[in-house]
Order: structure tokens, then sequence, then C-alpha cells
């Protein structure tokens, strides 16, 4: 399919190619000489095939409102100029871009306003970081309402000149906690080392929230000299649970008495790890669930016999054991856990960074390693552990290595072990034992007891 469109009373040729189902159907719009590409496709409507535009201009020096309001939705791709170029403005009013814009942004030294009211553009921005040689940011992501934000972090903000090239940089924009603490991270780390330009006025974050654990690196921004508006620091109010499993490990660490007087006896040394969830019953992964007639081996030595296995819908199994054992067992999570533990966004938190309750992770090596409890959700309910960001935490984190399936995963209460979930995943989730209290309940014939 041929496409010939004037620009600056220059033909350019672009074309529509599909070769196969393998190969993707693209434009390419070629530019001969020429140094200017201001609006040169604003409101452009690609056809409803093309899944990636190429645009070829090596002697273009600006790209200004290059697609402004333009519709489009596929890869953009820019082909680097050969020397200084301008962004301003490229995409902006592109209420329908979604997808990855491939730009080379270590020539450019304005990228004001380059994706402003985009909306959505809910795209990485990590590919275009080297932006070293970039002058102005004004409004660069204003009006970006649902602003991924995930690349930000890794901009590099040295280059800016004048005190207002951050001006309204994201008004009106809403990203997650977690990029926009990156963010203010990098701004730290450059002004540390004395290469962030300041002072910078007006620098709108729009509703973006910072969690706690980045307030000091924000107000030493201010001082710094950068006026900085967002919204506001995360509010969170920890329940008292949450306040438990904190104090009983966090007051350890503070006293240097970690593991100390922690039960840890219920932890299975043995068949891929387990932990005793009654004095008859120990719960393991469902993917390496115990066979009939295998000897368990807890953590205090004692050892007993696997008399049958029942498995979970989900990657869970509980094993019964032959007899009794006198280990004491761990609790398990309530079966109201979501009143009490938190789903992605609460109640009765969402965890910003630094609030997390610490939670342990036991293996058959006899190790015991720290993680952060970031959140529990329903789809199937898993709980993701993450790494401490508390140095103090961090000091006994401990990795995933192969064959750790069904090493437990434990908040405590005082000195109890509470069975937050058998490790599933190197990615260190798996199904919270309060999302199947009522299946636990069932098959060790009421014997479990919740913290």
């Amino acid at each position: 399919m041929l496409l010939q469109r004037t620009i600056f009373k220059k033909l350019v040729h672009g074309f529509l190619n599909r070769i196969g189902s393998e190969h993707e159907a693209y434009m390419k719009i070629v530019v001969q000489g020429g140094n200017d590409m201001t609006m040169g496709l604003a409101g452009f409507s690609p056809p409803v095939l093309c899944e990636r535009i190429v645009v070829s201009a090596p002697e273009a020096r600006r790209f200004t409102h290059l697609f402004a309001d333009s519709p489009v939705n596929c890869r953009v791709e820019i082909e680097p100029s050969r020397g200084d170029v301008t962004y301003a403005g490229m995409f902006s009013g592109c209420t329908q871009l979604n997808a990855q814009p491939i730009v080379n942004m270590s020539n450019c030294i304005n990228a004001a306003a380059m994706f402003k009211n985009c909306q959505s553009a809910r795209f990485n921005l990590f590919e275009l970081r080297h932006t070293k040689k970039v002058r102005n940011m004004r409004q660069c992501f204003a009006g970006c309402t649902s602003l991924s934000g995930n690349g930000l972090q890794a901009w590099d903000y040295s280059g800016l000149v004048g005190a207002d090239a951050m001006r309204n940089f994201a008004g009106g924009t809403n990203f997650p906690s977690r990029f926009y603490d990156n963010i203010l991270r990098r701004w730290h780390e450059q002004a540390r080392a004395g290469v962030l330009p300041t002072p910078m006025r007006g620098v709108d974050m729009g509703g973006a929230r910072y969690s706690p654990a980045v307030a000091d690196d924000r107000e030493f921004l201010v001082q710094y000299g950068w006026d900085i508006s967002d919204g506001g620091e995360v509010p969170y109010t920890l329940s008292a649970l949450e306040k438990e499993f904190t104090r009983s490990i966090d007051d350890r660490l503070e006293s240097a008495d970690f593991p100390g007087d922690i039960d840890l006896s219920p932890v299975a040394r043995s068949a891929r790890n387990g932990i005793l969830i009654s004095p008859k019953h120990v719960l393991y992964v469902r993917h390496y669930q115990p066979a009939v007639g295998q000897s368990v081996s807890f953590w205090n030595g004692e050892t007993a016999t696997v008399q049958s296995c029942v498995a979970g819908d989900w990657d869970v199994a509980v094993a019964t054991l032959a007899a009794p054992v006198d280990v004491r067992p761990a609790l398990v999570m309530p079966a109201d856990w979501k009143a009490k533990m938190p789903t992605m966004y609460g109640p009765p938190s969402s965890y910003p960074d630094g609030t997390n309750p610490p939670m342990l992770w036991v293996n058959r090596l006899n190790e015991v390693g720290i993680w952060d409890l970031s959140y529990a959700n329903n789809n199937p309910a898993v709980c993701q552990g993450v790494m401490p960001s508390d140095p103090l935490r961090a000091r006994h984190f401990r990795g995933i290595g192969v064959g750790d399936s069904g090493s437990p995963v434990c908040c405590v209460y005082g000195d109890r072990l509470v069975a937050a979930y058998p490790l599933a995943m190197s990615t260190g989730s798996g199904v919270f034992t309060g999302a199947v209290y009522d299946w636990l309940h069932s098959v060790t014939n009421g014997t479990i007891e919740s913290v």
C-alpha cells in the first residue's frame, strides 16, 4: 500500500507491508532533506492494520508537535537524527497512545510537553532514559491522568537549564506511589551528587503520593531548592494484628536478639519443607506433597510418619501424621483475614514502602531470613514477599534457592510462628492460609488454631 503525503512541500513516501502472518504491518515515512517536522503528522490517523510507524528524517532538528492530537495507537519509532533535536510536544494530545514509543533521546535538547495530555500513557518509559542533554521538561507529562510512571526513575535530569525547566512536569497525573518513590529517589541521588540543577520552581507531580520511606529524600529536595507539589504522603493505618506482627520481629532486631525465643519447632525439615499446623497435620505445597510412609523431621529434631495426604484446589496440601507430635503447632491466619490484613488497595492499608510487617522465611537448612509482607489478593489468594526496605531487616534478607518449595513464610505473633503461606514459586508467593481457612479447618477436623 502506497501512501503519499506532502509535508512542507516535500513528497514523503510511506508504505504498509505485511509479508506473511509472522511479520508486522508497518509504515515507514521518509523525509529527504529539510530540518523542520513541526506539526508534520498532526492529527494523522494511521491505517487500521498498522502496527508500527517508522519516521526517518535524519536532517530534521525540530519534531515539535509532530503527532499532535493524532489518534495513533501503535508503536512509533523515530530514527535518530544526526544532531541535537527538539521533541517538544511530539505526542501531545495523543489520547489513544498506549504502545511503547521507540525514541532515542540521546540528542534531545527539549522534551517540553512531549507527552502532554496523553491521558492513559500506560507504556514503559525506561528506554527513553538517555536524557542527559535535555534542557527543558516543562509539562512533559502534564495531563497524563493514568501515567504508569515506570521508567522515570531512570531518567537523567542533570541537563535541565533554568528554574522553570520542570514547571508543571506532571500536573494532573495519577501514577502509583512505588513509581513516584523511585522518581524522588533518583532526584535525591542526583541532588546528593551535586548534578541536579537548582533552584527549580513549580515541579507539579499531580496527585502522586509518596511513601514514608522517601519522606526524608523529598524534604532534602525541598531544602535543596526544588518546589515540589504532589498528593502528599500516603495515608495508612495498620491494624492491631499488623502492629503485633511488626513488634514481634522488629523489637528483637532492635535488641540484637533475632530470632531470639521465636518458636521455630513446627518447621518441617524434610519432604521439601512444610509446617505443622495442628499436632497431627503439616501444611505443604501441592506440587511437592509428601508420600505416604515418608518420614518428617521437625526443627527440634522430633520425627513423625506421614499417614495420608490430601491436596487442595490451589497449590496447598495437608499431610496427616500417623501419631500426634509434642511440637507446638504454628498458628494460621483467620478466616476474616481480609479485615485484618491488606489486599492490593486495603483495608486496612496498602503498605506504603517501609511500613510492611516483616515475615520470616524458614527452610530445611536451618536458615532464617526476613521478607516484607506486601499484600494479599484474591484470585487466587496469594501473599507476595518483597525484600525489606528497612536496613535492619535487610541485613537478614535471604533470597530464594532452587528446591525451596514448601518452605513456610510466616508472620510472628509474640513467640509463635503464624503460617502465612507455604512458598510455592520463586517469586516468593503462595496461597495465603486465611484464604483457605475453611478448607484447612475441614481437613484437620477443626484442630487448627488461628491468630
